[in-house]
């Protein structure tokens, strides 16, 4: 999915180039040059530093590159949430400068400050719940009002940053799918209406999104799948998130072979609404949605979702709620995913 179009020493060079004319010294060289970051299933990152800028320009910075067939929607989306976030005091990276001439780069960008700290993942395991719990309820408070006007004069409408539009594009993505078929008639059948309380979502809220120094949080990244929603359903994507990928994901790492992540869920639940109240009444339902989800994306290619004993867990999570068994197609039969 990422656009290797140019190389590491072209991207490098243009860079610099593009920021010398965009801050108006000829003079600026990299004091650090660009390194590409792990993570970014669709997203080339690098980390770099300049020298010989203007204040606030001469601290680590990161270079966030999208695949040129994104366009420029997802580069504007992210730095648009990004900022108006930041400027509300939560832990997120400002993005001081968007590009969306894909000639520079070979796709749409935006340059963010580096958000220092490691994962979430890599703490103790007994710390997640709280700080997992606190963040996420923190979120949940701000107030969306500021963060959809500002989409909204970017272009964006309610279809876009809601729960409708999102629902809507997963219908006609998944109706293509007839193994579906009765489990997401069940997902419109028991939709639920229009929430009275919207919160700000970050749509993939786990321990290796958000950076931590200590027990302080320092950063919560990746914002593509933010939307304006009901906070059960981002706290039902989260809940999906670590008692299914994320016990087989920690099983290699020292002291997390043993946890028990439903027991880690219970107390992330309990940490969140210590902090802010929170009605539960569709959780099973979000969960459900965010399973479905992610055998559809499996299915298109994703291949954490393509792992067996993932697979089993999300259908047997969706069976418990549901009724329904799904039957989900042999990997060998499934059509290569297109690039959207």
């Amino acid at each position: 999915m990422k656009d290797d179009s140019i190389d590491e020493a072209q991207l490098s060079h243009r860079l610099l180039s593009y920021l010398r004319e965009k801050l108006q010294d000829p003079q600026i060289e990299y004091s650090f040059p660009p390194e590409p970051l792990q993570g970014g299933y669709e997203t080339r990152t690098y980390k770099f530093r300049l020298r010989g800028v203007r204040e606030g320009w001469s601290k680590f910075l990161v270079l966030r590159l999208y695949p040129r067939a994104y366009g420029t929607h997802n580069a504007i989306w992210e730095s648009t949430v990004q900022n108006v976030l930041a400027g509300e005091g939560y832990p997120v990276a400002r993005a001081p400068m968007v590009c969306t001439d894909m000639a520079v780069l070979g796709g749409a960008f935006f340059i963010m400050d580096y958000m220092p700290g490691r994962p979430l993942m890599a703490a103790p395991w007994e710390t997640i719940p709280e700080l997992l719990g606190k963040a996420h309820a923190e979120l949940h408070r701000i107030d969306p009002t500021p963060l959809i006007a500002a989409l909204e004069a970017q272009g964006f409408d309610e279809h876009a940053y809601g729960l409708n539009g999102r629902f809507d594009w997963f219908r006609d993505r998944a109706s293509r799918l007839p193994w579906l078929r009765g489990v997401m008639d069940w997902l419109i059948d028991h939709r639920p209406s229009e929430s009275a309380c919207l919160a700000v979502c970050h749509g993939d809220f786990h321990p290796l999104n958000i950076l931590v120094d200590g027990e302080k949080i320092t950063g919560v990244l990746d914002w593509p799948g933010f939307a304006i929603a009901d906070p059960v359903f981002d706290v039902a994507n989260t809940t999906v998130l670590m008692t299914i990928p994320a016990r087989y994901g920690a099983q290699s790492r020292e002291g997390f072979t043993s946890v028990d992540w439903d027991r880690v869920v219970e107390r992330y639940l309990r940490a969140y609404q210590a902090h802010r109240s929170l009605d539960t009444t569709y959780l099973d339902y979000y969960k459900v949605l965010r399973c479905v989800r992610a055998l559809v994306e499996g299915f298109e290619g994703q291949a954490i979702w393509q792992q067996p004993l993932i697979v089993e867990d999300l259908i047997a999570c969706i069976q418990a709620i549901t009724g329904i068994r799904v039957q989900v197609p042999a990997l060998g039969s499934r059509p290569r995913r297109e690039r959207r």
